[in-house]
C-alpha cells in the first residue's frame, strides 16, 4: 500500500535538505587543492578520509544511503533496480578473475544484492545454481563462453544484456511510475549506445541479438533493422522516434551521450519531489545520492590529478535540488 510509505517518505524529506546544490559542487570546483575541497565536504556532512582515499569516504556515503533506504522502506526490494548492476559488475570481475588469476575483492562494488565475497565463492565453487534466479542462468553461460572461448567480449555481453533484463524485471515488480521510466531510460539507453558503437565497427545481426535487449520505446528488432541499414537510417530511426535529443547527444561523444542519459533520468526522478506517497520518493532520492556523489568523485578526483576547472564542469550532472 501507497500509504505504508508515508513514515519513510517522510524520513526521506528530512535528508533531502542536506543533498548538495549546483552552488556546492560549484564552491568545490573552485576550492584552491584538494585539501580544501575535503575539508568543504566534511562541513556538508561526509565522512572524513585521509588524504588520497577520497574513493573509500565515498563508498561508504553509497553504503549509507542504501543503508538509510532498507531501514525505512516497508519493502526495499524494488530499490535493487538500482543496485542490481553493481551485482553484474561483480559477476565480470569474478568471472575474469577465474582466467586470469586476479584477485576478484579487489574489484567488487557495493551495495549489491549478492554480496561481493559470497559471489566469488559461488563462481569459484561453480554453484551459479544458488545466484538468484535473474542473474543464475547468465553467469553459467558466460562462465561456459569465457572458459571454452577465452572471448571477453562476449562474456560482458551477455552479462550486460542480462543485467538490463533484471532492472526492467524488477521495475515492472515494483509497479512504481518512477521506477518503470528509470528501466525504460537506462535499458533503452544502454542499448543506444551498444547498437551505435556495434554499427561502427561493422557488427553482424548475430552479435546485435545477442547484445541487444529491446524496451517499450525501441524494439529490438526495429533498432536491429536501423543499425544494420547504416548510419543515416539508424539516426532517422531515432528521429521518427522522437528520440532526436538522444542522437545528438550519441553523434557527440560518448561522455556527452551518457551525461544526457543520466540528466534524462533525473529529470523523471525530479517528478517525485511532488508526491507523498509510494515508493517513488525513495528511489529518487537514492539517484539523486548516486548522482550528487559521481560528481563529487569526478571533481576529488580532478583535484588531485590537477585536471582543469572546465573539463570538470562540462562533466558535472543535473542535480535533484
Amino acid at each position: 500500500m501507497k500509504n505504508d510509505y508515508l513514515y519513510a517518505v517522510a524520513n526521506i524529506r528530512a535528508n533531502e535538505v542536506s543533498l548538495l546544490t549546483d552552488a556546492d559542487l560549484e564552491q568545490l570546483i573552485n576550492a584552491p587543492d584538494y585539501k580544501r575541497a575535503m575539508a568543504l565536504l566534511a562541513d556538508k556532512g561526509y565522512g572524513v578520509a585521509d588524504d588520497t582515499d577520497y574513493s573509500n569516504m565515498l563508498d561508504c556515503e553509497i553504503a549509507k544511503t542504501w543503508n538509510l533506504l532498507s531501514e525505512v522502506a516497508p519493502d526495499a526490494k524494488p530499490l535493487k533496480a538500482f543496485i542490481i548492476k553493481n551485482d553484474f559488475q561483480n559477476l565480470k570481475a569474478a568471472l575474469k578473475a577465474e582466467v586470469t588469476e586476479h584477485d576478484a575483492a579487489d574489484y567488487i562494488v557495493s551495495p549489491s544484492v549478492v554480496a561481493g565475497e559470497e559471489l566469488i565463492s559461488i563462481v569459484k565453487e561453480r554453484r551459479f545454481e544458488d545466484l538468484p534466479s535473474f542473474m543464475a542462468d547468465a553467469a553459467r553461460e558466460a562462465y561456459d563462453t569465457i572458459i571454452s572461448t577465452d572471448n571477453g567480449q562476449l562474456c560482458d555481453i551477455i552479462i550486460d544484456k542480462a543485467c538490463l533484463e533484471a532492472v526492467k524485471a524488477f521495475s515492472k515488480q515494483a509497479d512504481d511510475e518512477t521506477l518503470t521510466e528509470y528501466a525504460e531510460i537506462f535499458v533503452m539507453s544502454a542499448d543506444l549506445k551498444t547498437a551505435y558503437r556495434s554499427m561502427k565497427t561493422g557488427k553482424g545481426r548475430g552479435f546485435f541479438e545477442t547484445a541487444l535487449c529491446g524496451s517499450d520505446k525501441c524494439r529490438k528488432e526495429d533498432l536491429i533493422s536501423a543499425a544494420l541499414s547504416g548510419e543515416d537510417a539508424f539516426f532517422e530511426y531515432l528521429n521518427d522516434k522522437g528520440l532526436g535529443d538522444y542522437a545528438e547527444a550519441l553523434k557527440n561523444s560518448s561522455s556527452s551521450f551518457e551525461k544526457f542519459c543520466d540528466d534524462s533520468i533525473m529529470k523523471t526522478m525530479k517528478k517525485a519531489k511532488y508526491t507523498a506517497f509510494g515508493i517513488s520518493p525513495l528511489a529518487a532520492y537514492f539517484f539523486a545520492r548516486m548522482t550528487e556523489i559521481g560528481c563529487v568523485r569526478i571533481i576529488l578526483s580532478a583535484k588531485w590529478n590537477g585536471s582543469d576547472a572546465s573539463v570538470v564542469r562540462e562533466r558535472m550532472r543535473e542535480l535533484y535540488v
